[in-house]
């Protein structure tokens, strides 16, 4: 899914309002998409690259942004292909985030595939039990 269409999307969840869609977070923070509720946030990053690096980026930025008073968890779009499943992509995520723990309140990361979550013009709602069929979720491991 092309970065504009994704940030154009109706990002929704429950209690939630949409923060942000391309801009400035943080300085050199950017993430594609960002939903508020209070000191809760989703992050949401679209990518159709098949780095590994790339989705460890993401995570390790997410996890520099929620500290202190804001918590919150990070959504990967990922558009598979036959080297980059989302499952691998977890499995690789997975030991980092619990690493990460101490320093972050980032405790949870989901992974969907693009035409799962966006399979035609409206997404799912984010956290939703059909997201969350949808999706392969990591926690931090304490």
């Amino acid at each position: 899914m092309k970065d504009k269409l994704f940030k154009n999307l109706l990002h929704s969840a429950e209690g939630y309002a949409v923060l942000n869609s391309g801009g400035q977070l943080a300085k050199g923070y950017k993430p594609d998409t960002v939903l508020q509720k209070e000191n809760e946030y989703i992050i949401m990053e679209c990518d159709t690259g098949t780095s590994r690096k790339g989705y460890l980026g993401a995570m390790l930025k997410a996890a520099k942004y929620l500290i202190k008073e804001k918590n919150g968890i990070l959504i990967l779009v990922i558009k598979e292909k036959p080297n980059t499943t989302v499952k691998q992509i977890a499995e690789h995520l997975r030991e980092y985030l619990t690493w990460l723990n101490p320093l972050t309140n980032l405790r949870v990361v989901y992974l969907i595939e693009t035409t799962k979550y966006c399979s035609d013009k409206t997404p799912l709602e984010l956290l939703s039990s059909e997201f969350k069929k949808y999706a392969i979720t990591i926690k931090a491991e304490v």
